[in-house]
This record gives C-alpha cells, sequence and structure tokens, in this order.
C-alpha cells in the first residue's frame, strides 16, 4: 500500500510539471467527510503526521468554497447535495486549543459549517495522551527507558521502540489506568519542554472555549471519548465508559444533547456501535468501514484524512479521486 501511494502521488507530481494538473483538478461528483486534527503556524510535522499550517487551511477553504459544495453534516446526512460537483463536510477530531484560535476564525470568515469532536480528559489531564507521547519522545535526550518491564530504545525517528513496536502503538491499546504511567516515565522531560514553543502542539480547549463553538450556528459538538483510548482494544466496559462519560461530560459543558459521535483513531466494532446508539448517539463517524456491509448503515460514515505532507494540488486531485491511491 506504501509502495502504491508513493507511486500514486509521483503520478500526479509528473502530470503536474508536465501542464496536465487540470485533468486531475478536473470537478466531478463525489461525497467526502474530510477530518483534520491540528492546526499550526507553519505546519510542522516533526512532532507527528497531524497538523497542517494556517495559512494552507485557509487556502484549502477558499479554494472548496469557490470551486465545490461545502454543507454543513446534517445536510450531508440528509444527502443534500448538488450533482456534477464534489460535495464536502469538514470535521474535527481531538479538541485542540488551536482550532479554537486558528480554524475556527477562518471557518467563520468563508462561512464554513463544521463539526468539532471533543475528547474530555480535561479532569484527568491536561493533554492527550499521543501528544505528551510524541513531544517528549522528539525533545528528551533519553535513549531508552523501561515500561511494563519492557526495555524501549529511541530510533532514529525518535519513538521508542520495544520488540519493533513503538511505545505509542502499545500506549493506544491500554486502559488509562496503566497508560498514565507514561507520564511519569517522563514526568522531568516534560517539565523540561518550552511550553510556549510548544503548546499548538498539544494544549486542548477548555470548556468556555467548547460552549463557545457548540453555541455558533455554523458548527456542531460531537463526541470523540474520554481520553483518546483505542476502543476496540480496552476491555469493552472501559471502552463503554470512555463513550458514555464523553458524552456526559460534553452535555454538561454544552447544555444540549450531544448526538455523535467519532471514534478514536476510527476504529469501532459492530457491538461498540450498537451500544452507542442505545445511549441516544444517532450518528457514527467512522475513518474506513470495516466491511461492505457496514457502509450500507446509513447512521456511520467514513471520513477522508487530510495529509499533511502533499501539496495542495496534490490534496485536492486525491480528494476528488476519493483516495491516495
Amino acid at each position: 500500500m506504501r509502495i502504491k501511494y508513493r507511486l500514486g502521488l509521483v503520478y500526479k507530481i509528473i502530470l503536474f510539471k508536465l501542464g496536465f494538473g487540470k485533468l486531475l483538478l478536473k470537478d466531478r461528483y463525489g461525497e467526502r467527510i474530510l477530518v483534520y486534527h491540528g492546526i499550526d503556524e507553519v505546519g510542522e510535522t516533526k512532532y507527528n503526521s497531524r497538523f497542517i499550517s494556517k495559512v494552507f487551511f485557509e487556502e484549502f477553504i477558499k479554494y472548496i468554497t469557490t470551486h465545490y459544495n461545502v454543507i454543513s453534516l446534517d445536510d450531508f446526512y440528509q444527502k443534500k447535495f448538488k450533482k456534477d460537483t464534489l460535495n464536502i463536510a469538514i470535521t474535527f477530531d481531538d479538541g485542540y486549543l488551536n482550532n479554537y484560535t486558528y480554524a475556527v476564525p477562518i471557518l467563520e470568515k468563508y462561512k464554513v459549517p463544521a463539526c468539532f469532536y471533543i475528547t474530555t480528559i480535561h479532569e484527568k489531564a491536561p493533554y492527550l495522551w499521543a501528544d505528551f507521547l510524541d513531544l517528549v519522545s522528539y525533545h528528551t535526550e533519553k535513549e531508552e527507558i523501561i515500561f511494563e518491564r519492557n526495555l524501549y530504545k529511541k530510533s532514529a525517528k525518535r519513538e521508542f521502540i520495544w520488540n519493533g513496536i513503538s511505545m505509542k502503538n502499545v500506549a493506544k491499546a491500554l486502559p488509562y489506568e496503566v497508560l498514565k504511567l507514561i507520564y511519569e516515565v517522563f514526568e522531568d522531560d516534560w517539565k523540561a519542554l518550552p511550553p510556549k514553543d510548544v503548546e499548538d502542539y498539544w494544549k486542548l480547549m477548555n470548556a468556555k472555549q467548547i460552549k463557545e463553538i457548540a453555541d455558533n450556528p455554523l458548527f456542531t459538538i460531537g463526541a470523540h471519548g474520554e481520553t483518546h483510548a483505542s476502543l476496540v482494544d480496552i476491555p469493552l466496559e472501559a471502552a463503554k465508559r470512555e463513550i458514555l462519560t464523553s458524552k456526559q461530560q460534553l452535555e454538561t459543558i454544552c447544555k444540549q444533547p450531544i448526538t455523535e459521535f467519532a471514534f478514536p483513531f476510527g476504529y469501532y466494532t459492530n457491538e461498540l456501535a450498537e451500544y452507542c446508539h442505545e445511549i441516544g448517539f444517532e450518528r457514527l463517524l467512522l475513518v474506513d468501514y470495516n466491511t461492505k456491509e457496514d457502509a450500507k448503515n446509513e447512521t456511520s460514515q467514513n471520513r477522508f484524512v487530510m495529509n499533511p505532507y502533499i501539496s495542495m494540488e496534490q490534496q485536492l486531485a486525491c480528494l476528488l479521486k476519493g483516495s491516495y491511491f
């Protein structure tokens, strides 16, 4: 898949250089829900693969509002699509402060609706564990650490690896009571970080900012779990608590029903999807469907993850095609 992806990008680059880019950017009918994570000043990718710059974001929003049909997620679910053009809805995952600082003013400027799926870890930690791990792994001078009796060694990519597996991949499958022990391992490294320099990459919206977005008629708030655990990997009852707790906390903050849920990492099971419906979620957002049969369920929708490593023209070409391959 990786080779196919790279070959596809090379093919697009060649076509653009030869002057045939218009063929790739020719408008066509399609339906896409886009998912963003973080917006920063410069589009930094050394910490993770989830952030794009605010300049790139505004250029992209300006382009799609000019050339395509950008609609709310509500209209998307109601299939209020235009013919012969790309129909797009915008979503954000995780609940970063940078969404409020950078993305919201741009979305308001171009009158673009969006849904923000929020993790509600605030009572347990001021950051998501993945962001904590990304930042301390990059900046620490430690070359190896022990976690759960396993020795992790730092790789050339500044990731801690044990037995060929990154600590991040191990961590996503851990219940929070175990996972939070990582904070103790890197406590001194976190304190040594220059907070102002990296806060775009970890700081979350507070309750007041979440409520302000919820009250804006352009936007909606959805749940994204409490601690951003991989819900399919932790015990079922723990996964259900993650889902229910995030719903209850957001309803307390927003003073309105929260009826949409986006699965962390896009991972789901039919049992968890059924539970979401049982407790009042009407719409479920994924990344990919597990089966072709799941695609027939109109309450669930897959999403197109935005790629910070390619140009806007390449991103648009992949978006129109509906695939990076």
